[in-house]
């Protein structure tokens, strides 16, 4: 006698025997437009970011040298994920893989083991801009600046991710059905493995990353200074006025720094004390005031703000590809493939290779700095040209100020003048 559920797993059955939605042309065919052109902006984008980080002078930055790092994986992306998920999902009739076996074990890895790599990135780029902000002259700040420190950095975050993937390339099977149809999946029991992967690369990173910004916000919010505008005086005025600049506070005061005084509040005769002691302080010990130092020209704002962007964007484009895969793993319901619920998906994967394509568009409109450089390899300028030269050394000898008597063999009495390379 059959109970209510095989007659409703029976009736299951006969609706999906009608075939997959993803099979149909009205379905496919916007979905490979979409899968090649997310391919095509992930490839260019972000080789071209590479190419920028490496070549031009002044994008050779701590900072930079991790997004460089966070371009690769996303490279990687485009090389193992995209097309493979293209040609797995809706390329050929009932997911057919065609690509074979070697392929589904590096495809399946890929596909998790990028996600992981990308926001360690982050979470290492957020580590040295929180130390610098918010404890800039902490012994530990001094050792994440080292170039060995952010190199030792970025290879723990390789081998810590691709370890913790380990298990899904071992539990990938190719399954064949004939010589003409296999499919490429993972096995059950990689359930919990799953959660706790989501739990480790994907919640406790992102409430790190959190709390780290959100102290930052607060004490550039409490610092009182979003903009240092440097002020130069005219010619009329150079003798009475100094070189300096102002800096607009939070409690809506103007703090004034010339050149033979620290920060001074104008027409406020509580501050003098303070200013006198600052003033011996500064005879004995060079110093700066941190707001003016890490807050200049605005730099720490556009970079705390492309930073969380980044964080923001990789945070909700692969959330749905989480969430879709611990409801396949835990879920006992079976899905059939003709209801509208299976574009989950190929949307899903779509999302998470969005979070690797958008981010080069991200440095384009956020980041003047990598605008300029962009604009000065593209366009070849003579200005990178010389950057480029004028970094194989830092100080030169421009024999073209030597009097023409001096330039001899044996010179006597001459005196050279060195330009230094900034």
């Amino acid at each position: 006698m059959m109970n209510l559920t095989d007659i409703v797993e029976e009736d299951l059955v006969d609706m999906c025997e009608e075939g997959s939605l993803l099979d149909q042309p009205a379905v496919r065919l916007p979905l490979i437009v979409i899968y090649l052109f997310v391919f095509s902006v992930c490839l260019l984008g972000n080789i071209f970011t590479i190419v920028v980080i490496v070549l031009h002078p002044t994008m050779r930055t701590g900072t930079n040298y991790f997004l460089a790092n966070l371009a690769l994986a996303d490279l990687l992306v485009a090389a193992f994920c995209i097309l493979q998920n293209m040609v797995h999902i809706v390329g050929f009739d009932h997911g057919n893989w065609t690509l074979g076996e070697a392929m589904c074990y590096i495809y399946v890895f890929m596909l998790h083991f990028i996600p992981c790599l990308s926001v360690g990135i982050l979470v290492c780029v957020s580590i040295e801009k929180y130390l610098v902000f918010m404890h800039p002259f902490s012994a530990w700040t001094q050792q994440i600046l080292r170039r060995r420190v952010r190199f030792m950095m970025t290879l723990v975050t390789w081998a810590l991710s691709i370890a913790s993937n380990i298990p899904y390339a071992v539990n990938t099977r190719l399954y064949r059905f004939s010589e003409t149809a296999a499919a490429c999946g993972r096995t059950d029991t990689l359930r919990v493995w799953v959660t706790v992967s989501f739990v480790l690369w994907y919640i406790l990173p992102l409430a790190v990353l959190a709390l780290m910004y959100t102290n930052i916000g607060m004490m550039l919010w409490r610092s009182g200074s979003c903009v240092i505008t440097v002020t130069r005086p005219s010619s009329d005025s150079q003798n009475s006025v100094p070189v300096g600049g102002t800096w607009q506070m939070s409690n809506g005061r103007t703090a004034v720094y010339k050149q033979d005084s620290l920060l001074q509040v104008p027409d406020d005769p509580q501050v003098k004390k303070r200013q006198r002691d600052l003033t011996e302080s500064r005879r004995k010990v060079q110093y700066s005031p941190p707001a003016l130092r890490y807050i200049d020209s605005a730099t720490p704002a556009w970079v705390v703000r492309l930073l969380i962007v980044l964080v923001a964007s990789f945070a909700i484009l692969t959330l749905p590809h989480h969430a879709r895969l611990l409801h396949t793993m835990w879920s006992t319901t079976p899905q059939c493939n003709n209801d509208w619920s299976i574009l989950l998906q190929p949307l899903s994967y779509i999302f998470l290779f969005l979070s690797s394509t958008i981010n080069p568009i991200l440095y384009a409109f956020l980041s003047k700095r990598f605008r300029e450089a962009a604009s000065d390899i593209f366009y070849c300028k003579k200005g990178f040209l010389w950057h480029l030269n004028r970094t194989r050394s830092r100080t030169r000898t421009i024999v073209s100020d030597l009097p023409e008597d001096s330039r001899g063999p044996n010179p006597q009495s001459v005196t050279i003048r060195l330009n230094r390379l900034r």
